[in-house]
């Protein structure tokens, strides 16, 4: 920006003197010749008129081109800057507030019961093995909170797995259906799989395995007792696809613009008691963009859940 003004006022100098000089040539000369010979100049002046404009003008455009629209153009992506500074600092807060909340709850919990048995209720065996149950649960609770958040935190930090390859989609989801299978026989929930062998996609297994692992649990989790959640990945128009469908509580319209968002829960009470931490399709989200798929879901209450993970391939 300073080398710009300085041509430009190296222009409006330069230009300064030649309209000077165009004076003298112009007007000033004739007009002491005129007093000799007693001819009329004004033609001079006129030409010298025009150039003056036009040259202004020139400047005029110039200056514009390579300044005040420049500046313009800074100054809105400043406050476009600015503005999404305030949003993230929004954010921020906001997260830190949650965080602080979902951390403090098993700790004040956990803080209480202990508190408690210090005071006598430990020499009831009844009430020791049910307090020492709750702390058991919180510390659980608390546990997959932590990971959660270290899981979010390195996807946002877009670290890259070391074992980022091209990989088997049904290799991955078969092993991930089968640790899931205990989850669902607790709840009485069939879980339905189908997969196509061609279905391949490029990226962290790892990483896959975490999306998965949160779909279908979630599915699980949502579902009543003896429901159905299926699980398919095949090629849809020449790109890779996993759904995973079940047919529990389903999810409301208006829930669904900000089912993503972390610490989002449609039903607070339900998710606690259900153990979830509130991340875990935050954690879907971000894994997704990782591999540069589409994320989509379709729900309604009471008529169960779809979610659609496209791969380009």
């Amino acid at each position: 920006m300073k080398n710009k003004f300085l041509i430009a006022a190296a222009e409006i100098i330069g230009f300064t003197l030649l309209a000077l000089f165009l004076v003298y040539k112009l007007y000033i000369l004739p007009r002491m010749a005129e007093a000799y010979d007693g001819v009329p100049v004004e033609s001079g002046l006129l030409i010298f008129v025009c150039v003056y404009l036009i040259g202004i003008i020139a400047i005029g455009f110039h200056i514009y081109r390579s300044m005040i629209k420049p500046a313009g153009r800074a100054q809105e992506e400043l406050k476009k800057a600015a503005e999404e500074s305030r949003k993230a600092e929004v954010i921020r807060k906001e997260f830190v507030a949650n965080v602080s909340h979902e951390l403090k709850t098993p700790l004040t919990s956990i803080s209480g019961f202990i508190e408690t048995l210090q005071q006598g209720a430990a020499e009831d065996p009844e009430i020791r093995t049910k307090f020492i149950d709750i702390i058991a649960i919180e510390t659980s609770r608390l546990k997959r909170l932590i990971e959660d958040l270290l899981v979010l935190s390195d996807i946002e930090n877009r670290k890259e797995s070391a074992d980022t390859k091209e990989f088997c989609v049904r290799d991955v989801l078969e092993k991930t259906v089968e640790a899931l299978e205990p989850i669902a026989e607790d709840k009485d929930v069939r879980l339905i799989a189908d997969y196509d062998e061609e279905a391949r996609i490029y990226g962290s297994p790892d990483r896959f395995r975490q999306m998965m692992v949160n779909l279908i649990e979630n599915a699980i989790k949502y579902s009543e007792q003896g429901g159905r959640v299926w699980v398919t990945a095949g090629i849809t128009d020449g790109k890779t696809q996993v759904i995973v469908r079940d047919e529990g509580i389903g999810i409301a319209e208006e829930h669904l613009e900000r089912l993503f968002e972390r610490f989002y829960r449609v039903d607070k009470s339900r998710s606690t008691k259900a153990g979830g931490t509130g991340l875990g399709l935050s954690i879907v989200k971000h894994i997704a963009a990782l591999f540069g798929a589409d994320l989509k879901v379709e729900s309604k209450a009471g008529e169960g859940s779809v979610f659609y993970v496209t791969f380009e391939r």
